[in-house]
């Protein structure tokens, strides 16, 4: 038994609700290289009675700190993971979206999970892990000139592992959760489905050829998928059953009023979502 490999490093924001933890807006965070998790627990306290331990009060988890390596953080993925805001910059005649960070760059915690490719005999299993509660650190700026060959640089993000505030049941302020697969799609739908991590759908808006039309365009397609909108949120949950969405097909023109927030999803054959985004409405207005 040993591992071979890792993958699929998932982010989301955590919420907390005075009784059960949840996560929202979950995103992939680029590729992974390595991850680790460093843990300080408190001592042990025995009580020592007829020359040996009688009893023993149990050193328990404190805190921890999250180290991932990841192939790069891209600008939408820094502004999720660590709280920043984006300024337009006009620069000449284009437009230039800046990502800052400033005092009001906040770290509110996330979710955070991975995968980990196992061999036992010979087979191939998947281990899904979740840190309950992750509160990340601005990264280190490193880089290094391109020279005769290409050193593959990468990032580096640390984060503060807590105990989640859940308290029910099934989960007593737990700070790690996991499960076994034996395939990687299922651990895969797993951490999507805790961690409510869906495919970001991007989608221009276009006035169309009529009063209050509107052409949406996919921007990013996926071949073969079918997609969906709602022109109320909010948006939807992983695998959440989108019957009731109206079809959308990209490039062609809906009703939709100028100016509104359109919610878009990618659906699978059942209908369920598995990927969504929103697009401000251009509709054509009486001129």
């Amino acid at each position: 038994m040993a591992i071979k490999g890792l993958t699929t490093p998932v982010f989301a924001d955590y919420n907390y609700n005075g009784n059960a933890a949840s996560y929202t807006n979950g995103f992939v965070c680029g590729s992974a290289i390595e991850y680790g998790v460093e843990v300080e627990t408190s001592d042990n306290n025995p009580l020592y009675g007829d020359d040996h331990i009688i009893e023993n009060d149990y050193g328990t988890f404190n805190t921890g700190t999250l180290t991932l390596n990841t192939s790069d953080l891209t600008q939408i993925d820094s502004k999720r993971l660590l709280g920043l805001k984006e300024v337009q910059v006009q620069v000449g005649q284009t437009q230039v979206t800046e990502l800052v960070t400033d005092d009001d760059a906040k770290q509110t915690p996330k979710g955070f999970g991975i995968i980990e490719t196992h061999q036992i005999n010979d087979v191939d299993k998947y281990r899904a892990v979740i840190l309950c509660k992750v509160t990340m650190a601005i990264p280190a700026e490193a880089a290094t000139t391109k020279g005769e060959t290409i050193e593959w640089q990468t990032k580096e993000v640390e984060g503060t592992i807590s105990r989640s505030d859940e308290e029910t049941a099934n989960y007593k302020h737990p700070w790690k959760r996991e499960a076994w697969f034996d395939t990687k799609s299922a651990a895969m739908d797993y951490l999507r489905t805790v961690l409510n991590a869906l495919d970001t759908v991007n989608a221009t808006s276009a006035p169309g050829s009529t009063n209050g039309q509107t052409v949406i365009t996919i921007t990013n397609p996926v071949q073969g998928a079918n997609y969906r909108y709602n022109t109320s949120g909010p948006m939807p949950t992983y695998q959440q059953d989108l019957t009731s969405w109206t079809e959308l097909t990209s490039g062609e023109p809906i009703t939709a009023t100028n100016g509104s927030t359109l919610y878009i999803a990618q659906v699978d054959k059942n209908k369920k979502a598995i990927g969504a985004g929103t697009v401000t409405v251009q509709a054509k207005t009486e001129e």
